[in-house]
């Protein structure tokens, strides 16, 4: 079992509501505690207030930020190496400094929690001796590997309450900001074409073009004669160039900005269950029928609010983060070491 495991076993039983101030705490780290017995000076990549985070720390953190460490043998391939390696160490630092920062504040871990979530860290483990087993050899000991799950249900709790639980937002607040900007969301005009193109080549030579247009032009009697949606559509299938030519020509509903530029300002004059005449573009001679239109709306609040509040939110997460960050950054003395 790994220090991911770990890792998830910790945050599993923390959003499992063991309490309530524990829920919905963020990932919290599975690196060693940091210690002021400084180990070895090339094995040190960071001290916060001279306890010092070591490589093997960096290293732990890598892994869980690089999804695919294990397949690469735990080792984060070159040209990720660089941006991991800055986010871990950012990571590391931060951890310790919520964690100095819980310690001043004299928190404490009440029996209830530990007990609960070293239950749920055990259970992923085969047996009582491989979790022995695994403590033994990443921390030492049971005792130490415990002590450094202590150490990550302390700074959960503290994110939790100086971030996760500021970043909560109320039903009124998240409805103030769709009122204030309905603009952000309308759905735009859309419209219902089907399409027959007839393909210029990359590079097309002068007689290529005129033998593109020579093909549209064939076509497009018949096409304006097609009174149908199913008319127009067996004329696409045979005698279209483009991929939607197996859909009968139909690309179904599309919003403003999603077709070129010269077919969509035809086409959005078009009457519906009218053809248009040639549309030259950079890639095709094109023909279009417009089969229905739909008028811009607002989209309904009950339809926005479950995706504006995760955006808010994050967005706050984010901010109050590295508001708490500066301010801890402020308080204790952080040294980044090459």
């Amino acid at each position: 079992m790994n220090s991911t495991c770990i890792r998830l076993a910790l945050t599993a039983a923390l959003c499992g509501g063991v309490t309530v101030s524990a829920q919905n705490v963020p990932l919290v780290p599975a690196h060693r505690t940091a210690s002021s017995a400084n180990p070895p000076a090339v094995s040190v990549v960071a001290r916060v207030n001279g306890a010092a985070l070591s490589q093997r720390d960096l290293q732990h953190e890598m892994q869980s930020l690089f999804p695919y460490s294990e397949v690469h043998k735990g080792r984060v391939p070159g040209q990720y190496a660089a941006d991991v390696r800055r986010k871990a160490l950012q990571q590391i630092i931060f951890d310790e400094l919520v964690h100095q920062e819980a310690l001043r504040r004299k928190m404490t871990v009440s029996t209830a929690i530990f007990s609960d979530i070293l239950k749920q860290a055990k259970s992923r483990f085969p047996s009582q001796a491989e979790y022995e087993s695994y403590a033994a050899q990443e921390y030492g000991s049971v005792r130490g590997f415990e002590k450094q799950l202590r150490r990550g249900i302390l700074i959960a709790l503290l994110v939790d309450r100086e971030i996760t639980q500021k970043a909560r937002m109320t039903d009124a607040q998240v409805r103030q900001v769709y009122s204030a900007n309905k603009e952000r969301f309308l759905k735009p005009e859309s419209i219902w074409v089907q399409s027959i193109s007839m393909n210029i080549p990359e590079k097309a030579t002068p007689v290529q073009r005129a033998q593109a247009r020579k093909r549209a032009e064939i076509v497009l009697p018949q096409a304006k004669a097609a009174k149908t949606f199913e008319a127009f559509g067996q004329l696409a299938e045979k005698y279209s160039e483009d991929d939607w030519r197996i859909m009968m020509g139909d690309h179904l509903l599309l919003h403003r900005g999603r077709l070129p530029e010269a077919v969509e300002n035809v086409a959005f004059r078009l009457k519906t269950g009218e053809s248009s005449e040639i549309i030259e573009t950079s890639e095709a001679f094109v023909i279009v029928r417009v089969n229905g239109k739909q008028a811009s709306s607002q989209i309904p609040f009950s339809q926005v609010s479950k995706s504006l509040r995760e955006d808010l939110e994050k967005a706050r997460l984010a901010d109050l983060r590295a508001q708490f960050e500066q301010k801890l950054r402020s308080r204790y003395k952080v040294e980044e070491l090459k």
